[in-house]
């Protein structure tokens, strides 16, 4: 396949945008009396590092960099400027490091499995190749950075891999107050590894079941002993085989960074990405006859496998480059600009099932291919100060975005011949569906403010924000074409009263929207999707513990869906609208370096309130009413065993709905374990080195995910074991 190399043209926006971000830099440095950040190593101990929130920090728990156990006392996505959990009026999660390499999460899904309102693996153990999840029964959108990740709506996805990640937040419900058009259901931002100025160097070997083959490494700190300089390079590469039989999993992926600190009041570092996925397992479905419900002919296995080797593919390649830029002006104002241009091409073929037949045996399939090409570029510049009116504080953030995407495939559905599902046979001859050629671009551009004022102990946010966005769809096979243009405005307030004792109760309002394409019967073009939600909650941050507590009560609402006009079924109007409700418990513990704790529990009520296609009063697929985990790491300090760490988890998951609510799938519970042993306290020699094992459903539970879309069905994980080896220097 053409991988679509990064070429000029396409670079020229995020050029421009580096070379303001340097004008910036140089106007405002001739102001400045701040002394040079220390250049040398050995200075380094007596340096004061910058003020300014750079990206190489060296703190322990900052918005953009590590956080030392399970407990984070920033995020940077809530309300971009920086803001403690405790004092953010909507409901925040942050995964750190510590307990991505903890709980061995290798997918974005795992990453979160231990989260509060976020349900993970809607597509079962199958779907690696997309983060498929819901956020408050919702779908919510992915950030890398700070930025959108940007598909085409159809199968271009960009996906990251959570080793070159130092940190997932997770912020839940409508965000568009600083983001424009996003999913109701929130976002995910992942955070990149950072370079550091202190050395770092990690290099590592993983070996499990399903033929799983991994090797790792991460090297970062300054460049030739000056810590104006800093790099970090993060590189892993997988090979497995799928859960399915006849299919595979492969990944490479390469990730530099460097950072450049000429003074204490600038940074600047660069970004760049190249991830290859020439595999990756099945994107099929089972239906429920023989999974969830009763089959006379019998049970699908976990593994059954509904395409077919001699047609399926699936290549990937993602190359991306970028860019984050602070700059303190004075000592209360300060400047931040981050782009990233990123270019996805992708080769996807597959088969699927499509019906089953009376004699419950048949699977009736399908085919899909389309040939990708994607370039998206999104840039974010902020302005922010710190300044009084009286006796109330503000931090002021003002700013300025602009995301573009332009994409053109090449796609085509078609028929391939059926097969038994208890004899499948496989290497058929399948003839290739004519293809289309079809033309997408869109463009987004807002401006947004926000304030938080504090008053002694009360903080209020208030933020609005007015975007325009714009699509244009072209298809040169059938020479038909569509525009759309969108402007709304959205905004939040909140309020959060912040008592000496660590506990802060809060209430908000945020809203989202969503453009959607299509007319309805009166080719009028259809409104964009609307979110709304109020929030409830409290958060707890005990003195003198470093732990984190937070329960939400939430009222979420999605209107304007789309749904059948009631009077012409042959077209769609905007009467539909549905709304989740519920309640959620998350604690974070570390206590001391032995012992890290998460725990969460879930209750969801989601239905459609308004539909004219027989949904109303229905709940959303694939959405557990009760969700509830736990996870503890102990590691042990002193005696014998010193050295060893030791952890276990639980997931329980409640039973959910098929699409038309015809039938449930069973609830399960899963339980995770890992064990670690530092070499280094057996031999001095061995400093450095450790080996773990770590189990992913140790019982190894077959189970059904869930059932969506036409009520198609995806089995989980079974047991996955990795065994492996770290050395650090």
């Amino acid at each position: 396949m053409k991988t679509g190399k990064i070429n000029s043209t396409a670079l020229r926006p995020l050029t421009i945008a580096v070379l303001l971000a340097f004008a910036t830099h140089h106007a405002g440095a001739q102001s400045t009396d701040t002394p040079p950040v220390p250049k040398t190593a050995d200075s380094q101990a007596e340096a004061t590092l910058p003020a300014v929130s750079v990206s190489a920090q060296n703190d322990q728990d900052q918005p953009y960099g590590p956080t030392h156990g399970y407990v984070a006392e920033w995020n940077s996505s809530a309300t971009k400027s920086g803001t403690p959990i405790l004092e953010t009026p909507q409901s925040v999660s942050v995964i750190t490091r510590d307990q991505i390499d903890q709980q061995n999460a290798q997918t974005l899904n795992a990453v979160v499995r231990y989260t509060s309102g976020v349900t993970p693996e809607t597509r079962g153990g199958i779907a690696t190749r997309y983060d498929m999840l819901k956020v408050r029964g919702f779908d919510a959108d992915t950030y890398w950075n700070g930025l959108k990740l940007i598909g085409n709506n159809w199968y271009a996805v960009p996906q990251l891999d959570p080793y070159m990640m130092e940190r997932v937040e997770v912020v839940k419900g409508p965000v568009s107050v600083l983001y424009g058009q996003a999913a109701a259901g929130g976002l995910l931002d992942m955070e990149s590894k950072m370079p550091t100025v202190q050395p770092l160097h990690e290099v590592g070997v993983e070996f499990g079941n399903y033929g799983h083959v991994q090797g790792k490494f991460d090297l970062s700190g300054p460049i030739a002993g000056d810590d104006r300089y800093l790099f970090r390079v993060t590189g892993i590469a997988r090979k497995e085989d799928g859960q399915v039989n006849m299919t595979k999993n492969e990944r490479i992926a390469f990730a530099p960074t460097f950072t450049w600190r000429p003074d204490n009041a600038t940074s600047l570092t660069l970004f760049g990405l190249y991830q290859h996925d020439p595999r990756s397992t099945s994107y099929g479905s089972v239906p429920p006859q023989g999974t969830v419900l009763f089959n006379p002919n019998g049970k699908l296995p976990g593994n059954f496998y509904d395409g077919d080797p001699n047609f399926e593919s699936f290549n990937r390649v993602q190359e991306s480059i970028g860019y984050k830029f602070d700059r303190r002006l004075t000592d209360k104002w300060s400047f931040r600009s981050n782009a990233r241009f990123l270019h996805l091409a992708q080769d996807y073929k597959s088969v699927y099932g499509s019906a089953l037949e009376d004699d419950l045996r048949t699977l009736d399939r399908g085919t899909a291919a389309s040939l990708d090409n994607l370039n998206t570029f999104a840039i974010d510049n902020q302005v922010e100060g710190n300044f009084s009116t009286g006796p109330i504080d503000h931090t002021l953030l003002v700013g300025f975005d602009y995301q573009h995407y332009a994409s053109n495939f090449d796609a085509g559905f078609g028929t391939a011949p059926s097969i038994d599902l208890f004899a499948p046979t496989y290497y058929q001859t399948i003839t290739p569906p004519d293809r289309y050629h079809q033309i997408l671009s869109g463009t987004q551009y807002g401006v947004y403010a926000q304030d938080q004022a504090r008053l002694g102990n009360v903080i209020l946010t208030l933020g609005g924000r007015e975007d325009w966005a714009s699509s244009d769809t072209r298809n040169t096979t059938y020479d038909t074409a569509s525009h759309q243009f969108d402007r709304a405005f959205t905004g939040r307030a909140g309020l959060t009263y912040v008592f000496n004792n660590g506990i802060a109760p809060y209430v908000s309002y945020t809203q989202s929207f969503t453009p959607q394409a299509g007319t309805d019967i009166n080719g009028k073009a259809f409104d964009p999707e609307r979110g709304h939600q109020y929030e409830v909650g409290v958060k707890f941050q005990p003195k003198g513990y470093n732990a984190m507590f937070t329960a939400a009560l939430f009222s979420l609402t999605r209107s304007n869906l789309l749904t059948t006009d009631a009077a012409n079924p042959n077209f769609q109007s905007q009467a539909g609208e549905a709304r989740s409700r519920g309640v959620e418990l998350e604690g974070k513990v570390s206590l001391t370096n032995s012992l890290d704790v998460t725990a969460s529990y879930t209750y969801l009520n989601t239905v459609y309130t308004k539909d004219n296609s027989g949904l109303e009063g229905k709940h959303l697929a694939a959405i557990p009413q009760n969700q509830a985990s736990l996870w503890a790491y102990y590691t042990i300090d002193r005696g014998p065993l010193a050295g060893l760490s030791l952890g276990a988890g639980g997931r329980y998951t409640g039973t959910t709905y098929s699409s038309d609510n015809s039938f449930k799938v069973q609830s399960f519970f899963l339980v995770d374990a890992t064990a670690r042993y530092d070499l280094g306290r057996a031999a001095s020699q061995l400093k450095g080195a450790e080996i773990y094992v770590n189990a992913q459903n140790l019982f190894n539970k077959e189970y059904v995910a869930s059932c969506y879309y036409g009520s198609w069905c995806a089995f989980g994980y079974g047991r996955q074991v990795f065994a492996g080896m770290n050395y650090h220097w």
